[in-house]
């Protein structure tokens, strides 16, 4: 390999290693701390050891002189934790909590003893107060995901229920990719949606490109509510982060199927008003789906993969529309001769065979009801139109 070749797959080689650097650090949690020993004195040199209860990874550095530790780049999950010095007592805490984007603290002291000496401290909740920094964060975790009832399957209809977030309604304004809502009173525009730490955002209109409707395919979703770091970039409002689900030691996965019909709906009150429509056109309709996860080598690659597929079956659709009698296509003729407008051309031929022969309110059937109809322009008058049953899917 010649030199300007090597040089060349090295900056590209480093450059996808920084990009894949840059993700990791909105996707991943940071495990940080201080050991010390009973007097407050820092104890350089001590080994931190985690491990994902889930995956079995273990992740593992030493503390510096100060006593500090970092671990950055940790897989969001619950993790045990090994602490341990020279002439000191060994420190096992469980049940640590690691959250995309967010500092878990794992400050221990250490008591002077034997090494083989084992000092077990559980944690009774895995909710610990974010001392590191002063970033707002709330975590959706895969329990509220997967069984809280959220419209359109979409994980992040969930921010509803966390603190500074709103439905903005009519005020914002405007077209909305999926769900739209103001987080501290900012726009929903201000808002920087990301899968896994990629950009997510739609850039024609407000919201997200992609729209992940795969429940049991995700595992949380972080909100930034404020005072995030710089890398996020971007964002005046908050930073929604949805991360993905892995496989684990242990196989797993899920049936579901989500099922609405007409048997359990009652007419909406445009339907009502339809004379002709007495009871909830037929329809059902099927969201069905599965998720699988399990280990390809123990404790070191996993793999995990949802489908899910939508089934709609409709019976016809009831409508109603404003169609000219005979005079008023004849007015609408008369002023554009044919083909100086092919919109217009196009309109006529479509609604030819329905026109009104009078100005009498035309139903379903197309029969004359012979009553009166409320002020229409002239010419004009509402009509009914009914299409076929045609079965859908999507």
């Amino acid at each position: 390999m010649t030199k300007s070749k090597f040089t060349f797959l090295a900056t590209v080689l480093t450059l996808f290693a920084l990009s894949a650097v840059a993700v990791a650090q909105t996707s991943k949690g940071f495990v940080v701390g201080t050991i010390v020993d009973q007097n407050g004195a820092a104890v350089a040199g001590a080994t931190v050891k985690i491990t994902n209860a889930e995956t079995g990874v273990i992740r593992e550095t030493t503390t510096q002189t100060d006593g500090s530790f970092r671990l950055d780049a940790v897989d969001p999950g619950t993790y045990r934790a090994e602490i341990g010095g020279p002439g000191f007592k060994s420190a096992t805490r469980e049940n640590i909590l690691v959250a995309a984007a967010q500092h878990t603290d794992l400050s221990t002291p250490l008591e002077v003893g034997n090494p083989s000496e084992v000092v077990t401290v559980t944690s009774g909740t895995p909710i610990e107060l974010q001392t590191t920094d002063g970033t707002r964060v709330n975590t959706l975790n895969t329990r509220e995901i997967t069984e809280l009832p959220v419209a359109g399957l979409n994980p992040v209809n969930l921010v509803f229920t966390l603190p500074g977030v709103v439905d903005p309604g009519a005020l914002a304004g405007g077209n909305v990719q999926g769900t739209e809502f103001s987080v501290n009173g900012l726009r929903p525009r201000a808002n920087n949606q990301l899968i896994d730490g990629l950009e997510n955002n739609d850039n024609s209109i407000t919201g997200q490109s992609y729209q992940p409707t795969v429940r049991d395919g995700y595992s949380e979703v972080t909100v930034l509510g404020s005072n995030f770091s710089s890398e996020y970039g971007r964002a005046g409002g908050a930073v929604v982060n949805v991360i993905t689900r892995s496989g684990t030691n242990e196989f797993h996965g899920s049936v579901y199927n989500i099922n609405q019909n007409s048997v359990f709906s009652s007419l909406t009150p445009f339907q009502k008003a339809i004379e002709e429509l007495t009871e909830v056109p037929k329809f059902n309709q099927n969201t069905f789906g599965f998720s699988l996860g399990g280990p390809i080598k123990k404790n070191k690659l996993f793999f995990f993969g949802t489908f899910q597929a939508d089934l709609f079956r409709a019976g016809g659709v009831s409508g109603t529309a404003i169609v000219p009698t005979a005079a008023g296509a004849a007015q609408l003729r008369a002023m554009v001769a044919p083909g100086a407008n092919p919109a217009l051309d196009q309109y006529l031929a479509i609604v030819g065979t329905f026109l009104a022969p009078t100005s009498d309110r035309i139903s379903a059937s197309r029969q004359p009801e012979h009553r009166t109809t409320r002020s229409s322009p002239s010419g004009w008058l509402p009509a009914r139109a009914h299409s076929p049953s045609i079965p859908t899917t999507t």
